[in-house]
């Protein structure tokens, strides 16, 4: 949109009513809105968009206009006989939110891989998560699956059973980052942007946070190695960030959060010990 000349202010508005209308579409309660549904995007439509059933996959992608998705064959009517089950294809069993972004590009890298000819390879990367050679687009030659094979194999969510502790901890280490991006923000209303480097610090500490905390709810091995490093690397480097030097932030909010960090770079060292005392005996 930028090449044909619109400008960062006028896609970001347009960006922000498209995310106010898709506010009201996201319900089970509204069924059908008469002739609306063969202009607007409605809660029926979006809820086959979100369904991982075979007949709704890759279909009603318009934000307000569903007339995009019955121009270009990607439209697909809410069957009453098949409700949609929310969800992804596929299990996602990781609350890492980095590896939650990479995941897929991942599968698509493995299927590109099985392929040897390019044009396969070309298919794989661009065409529906089911396709192979001699398929449809979609790669579904049936999209409907009987109601008795969906009860023999349910879908069962990923939920591993965490300890309060670990709960509270990455609850307090979640609510610790929320302070950087808001600093952030607040710069760019009162006072101008911050500098390229200085954007690129803040996302990367807050990529890296989220990362490690929802990896301490997947229980991982490494954690306390990682989260031992990090907790020491902000405690060591806390009003070098950006939006933290001296007078930026309220003090109380200051020391509470410098505590939270260096008592969790004291506490993972002791964890790891015991944990392997643990194991010996």
């Amino acid at each position: 949109m930028a090449v044909v000349g619109f400008t960062p202010v006028t896609f970001l508005v347009h960006h922000q009513f498209n995310l106010l209308y898709q506010f009201w579409i996201h319900t089970s309660l509204i069924k059908n809105l008469g002739p609306l549904e063969w202009v607007l995007n409605t809660p029926s439509h979006h809820r086959a968009h979100h369904g991982r059933n075979p007949l709704y996959i890759d279909i009603n992608y318009g934000g307000v206009f569903i007339i995009w998705d019955r121009l270009f064959g990607t439209f697909q009517v809410e069957d009453p006989a098949e409700p949609a089950y929310y969800g992804l294809v596929g299990k996602l069993q990781s609350h890492n939110a980095l590896y939650v972004q990479i995941v897929r590009l991942k599968e698509i890298w493995r299927r590109i891989g099985t392929h040897t000819n390019l044009p396969d390879k070309i298919s794989a990367a661009l065409k529906g998560p089911r396709w192979r050679p001699g398929l449809p687009f979609f790669g579904l030659l049936q999209r409907h699956i009987p109601l008795r094979d969906k009860e023999k194999n349910p879908e069962v969510m990923y939920n591993p059973s965490i300890p309060v502790w670990m709960m509270v901890y990455a609850t307090l280490h979640f609510s610790a980052v929320l302070p950087y991006f808001f600093a952030m923000l607040a710069r760019y209303e009162h006072e101008g942007s911050w500098t390229v480097t200085q954007v690129a610090i803040t996302f990367a500490h807050v990529g890296l946070s989220l990362s490690f905390v929802g990896s301490v709810l997947d229980k991982r091995w490494w954690i306390p190695a990682a989260e031992t490093l990090r907790c020491g690397a902000l405690s060591a480097l806390f009003t070098s960030l950006p939006g933290f030097s001296a007078g930026e932030q309220d003090p109380m909010l200051v020391h509470a959060m410098l505590a939270l960090f260096v008592a969790s770079m004291c506490f993972w060292p002791i964890y790891a010990l015991s944990q392997a005392k643990r194991k010996v005996t």
